[in-house]
């Protein structure tokens, strides 16, 4: 059924509306198993926060410069947690449950113990997702702190981000309604990591399951891509394109090319960012399973009143700005090319980024200028 959503949304893509006056860039399913349906149920009121400025460039720090992870023994993380007492915890997921501490020089951390019932089953992701943090470093990812794989025991510890997630922030459980600023610097910042992924880590590396559960949100806003369990490195060769493996991702938000014949690119990473912008603006989840058939899929559904023009619709409800039509369009724009069902038809996640930068730019010289 998951494959059949997407792809009827194939022929609606042939004639897309021009949103911009830019070049267009670049010219829970049963099909996914146990990680599905594993999006945290996870909507914001707006502050009128200003945003700073994205940096100028993409690649923010050499591997180089990273420090070792920390060499923390169980008997430590058990202190630091009081024996993971349920007061301390943050959060829960599929690989297990996510624990508040400090450390004796006054940082928080975050600690991920994995579940006793998913151990054996979560070996690979777990050593996937140590391997790749140890050898990330930029301000849009989260950063690993330590690690322990004992024979009873897996934790990761990285770095604590204190304003939850993207999707908690949708769903109004944080207090604050995101503006449209707001929204925007975050998908910047989301397409800012993800090019660092594909472009400036040591080897490509494709995410794998970019959605709004696995991006967390600092005080100030600012975003981070978390959760690399089924990140991998992709094609490493000048001669390849694509990696083949079986698949993972979250239902929703995994390319229908990916699906349908097992071959990874970082295009799929681009296809996931495009669902996941078009939940940043709309404020609906990927499947909106209580809604109407013809409001269920969320891609199809903001396409069709894209393509007639009533890109207002579409926006988040709980976002009561007004925001000029010209700048929606060519937001809108962005996601639906990300979200091509060809990934000829999908731009990179660098050019994702620069279109995002320049629409931001024009809007606040549109807001200057009407002061």
């Amino acid at each position: 059924m998951f494959l059949v959503c997407f792809y009827a949304l194939c022929p609606c893509f042939g004639s897309k509306k021009d949103g911009s006056d830019d070049p267009v860039l670049g010219r829970d399913a049963n099909s996914l198993n146990s990680y599905e349906m594993r999006s945290i149920s996870d909507r914001i009121p707006a502050s009128p926060l200003q945003v700073p400025a994205s940096p100028s460039r993409f690649s923010l720090s050499s591997p180089q410069s990273r420090n070792e992870p920390l060499n923390l023994n169980l008997k430590q993380v058990i202190k630091l947690t009081r024996n993971f007492a349920p007061d301390l915890m943050i959060g829960e997921g599929y690989f297990g449950k996510v624990y508040r501490a400090q450390l004796p020089d006054g940082h928080i951390v975050a600690i991920k113990r994995a579940k006793k019932e998913h151990f054996v089953s979560l070996r690979a992701e777990f050593s996937n997702e140590i391997a790749l943090l140890k050898k990330i470093e930029h301000r849009n990812l989260v950063q690993l702190v330590g690690y322990i794989d004992q024979r009873n025991e897996r934790i990761v510890i990285t770095e604590y981000v204190s304003n939850g997630t993207l999707r908690e922030h949708l769903d109004g459980q944080r207090g604050i309604i995101l503006g449209f600023s707001q929204r925007l610097e975050i998908a910047i910042d989301i397409a800012h990591g993800l090019t660092y992924l594909h472009l400036y880590a040591e080897k490509p590396i494709i995410h794998r399951d970019v959605r709004s559960s696995n991006i967390l949100l600092t005080k100030s806003f600012r975003a981070k891509v978390a959760d690399f369990g089924f990140a991998r490195t992709g094609p490493t060769e000048p001669d390849q394109s694509q990696v083949e493996t079986g698949v993972r991702g979250t239902a929703g938000y995994a390319d229908p090319e990916y699906l349908s014949t097992n071959h990874l690119t970082i295009k799929s990473d681009v296809f996931s960012y495009g669902v996941l912008l078009l939940e940043i603006l709309s404020g609906r989840r990927p499947i909106e399973v209580q809604r109407s058939v013809r409001e269920r899929i969320t891609v199809r559904w903001a396409f069709e009143k894209f393509n007639r023009g009533d890109v207002k619709e579409i926006m988040d409800p709980m976002l009561t700005e007004s925001v000029n039509e010209d700048i929606l369009n060519k937001t809108f724009g962005v996601a639906f090319q990300c979200v091509a069902p060809t990934r000829a038809d999908r731009p990179a996640m660098k050019e994702v980024a620069e279109r995002l930068w320049k629409i931001r730019r024009i809007m606040q010289k549109n807001n200057a200028e009407h002061k």
